[in-house]
């Protein structure tokens, strides 16, 4: 049986597997191993023989290089050591190394897996109170002040993502996925030409920086009075107004929660100069990127709810194209 078509518990258990082979190259050896975090990529929380609390992350869908891991975290590290936001802090190997990279053979690839401190705290998740989205605004536009003076070492780089699709791989032309249907597919192919448009549009006169892109309440953990932000997996070389475009799609139930996000971003930063069509625009293209993404995973819990997310996204499409606004529930 191939790793797509295994329950999720077995996907896991494969996974799982590496996990000592990669510690020891930190010079550690686990007490308890406990799997957080199965879908895009697989991440476990790490107790120590010695007691130590740490998240090991393993990239098993991320097609960023080696040295684009490797941006990410000289990023996380120089952001520790100026601490203006609380953030995950990564481990060096025993050879001074900030990633492993590892052969996984059930899905025939290679990968890389990084490991941190661990955050205590819970995930703020789907009901992210004001405070929260206040304060995940304000996070953002640290982050962006800081990303400014970034420095990176070679052949460290992070690669241009001011696009629909960032810098995955466009799952969606020239050949239309065998799970979209010819109406949602001709949708999509729509949305994904208006979206693109506008980012070519505002990337003519704008600077691009290194951004998080990925600032959804699943990746922001609620701890000892304020949030940490975790998961700089997507980060590369974007606009400003991204990190909040991702933002605002997760919390797009209604609009009111995106004040809180943008007065929180807006204490410290201008808001980017933006339409609010296009605003729009870029929050619909969200979803346009996410259809492309998980069209090809192979986390079982995803490929299980694959049907259930096309079939969200035909209605989402269908009201963005009727009234110029992107709502999730609609």
């Amino acid at each position: 049986m191939s790793y797509q078509d295994l329950d999720e518990e077995s996907q896991i258990a494969q996974v799982q597997e590496l996990v000592p082979g990669i510690l020891a190259q930190y010079g550690l050896q686990a007490k308890a191993i406990e799997n957080v975090n199965h879908s895009f990529n697989s991440s476990f929380k790490i107790t120590t023989d010695q007691g130590y609390e740490l998240a090991l992350r393993i990239n098993l869908a991320s097609h960023k290089s080696n040295n684009e891991v490797l941006a990410e975290m000289q990023w996380l590290e120089q952001l520790s050591e100026e601490a203006t936001v609380l953030a995950p802090v990564p481990l060096r190997t025993t050879n001074n190394e900030l990633l492993i990279s590892t052969r996984f053979e059930p899905l025939n690839t290679d990968t890389t897996a990084v490991l941190f401190k661990w955050i205590p705290g819970v995930e703020v998740g789907d009901e992210p109170t004001s405070e929260q989205l206040f304060d995940l605004g304000q996070n953002m536009a640290r982050l962006q002040i800081f990303a400014k003076k970034l420095k990176f070492s070679e052949p460290a780089y992070l690669s241009t993502i001011n696009r629909t699709l960032m810098n995955t791989e466009d799952n969606l032309r020239p050949s239309q996925p065998k799970q979209i249907n010819d109406k949602l597919y001709g949708d999509i192919l729509k949305g994904l030409e208006l979206s693109d448009e506008v980012y070519a549009r505002l990337s003519k006169d704008q600077e691009l920086l290194p951004i998080h892109a990925d600032l959804h309440n699943g990746n922001v953990i609620q701890t000892d009075g304020k949030i940490a932000i975790i998961d700089f997996d997507d980060a590369g070389m974007g606009l400003p107004v991204q990190d909040l475009v991702i933002s605002s799609y997760y919390i797009r139930e209604d609009t009111e929660k995106e004040k809180h996000l943008k007065a929180g971003y807006a204490s410290l930063l201008e808001l980017p100069k933006i339409s609010d069509e296009d605003y729009e625009i870029l929050v619909m293209g969200r979803l346009i990127g996410l259809v492309s993404a998980v069209t090809y995973m192979t986390s079982a819990e995803i490929i299980e709810f694959i049907p259930t997310f096309l079939d969200r996204t035909q209605k989402r499409l269908a009201h963005f194209f009727a009234t110029g606004q992107f709502l999730l529930k609609v």
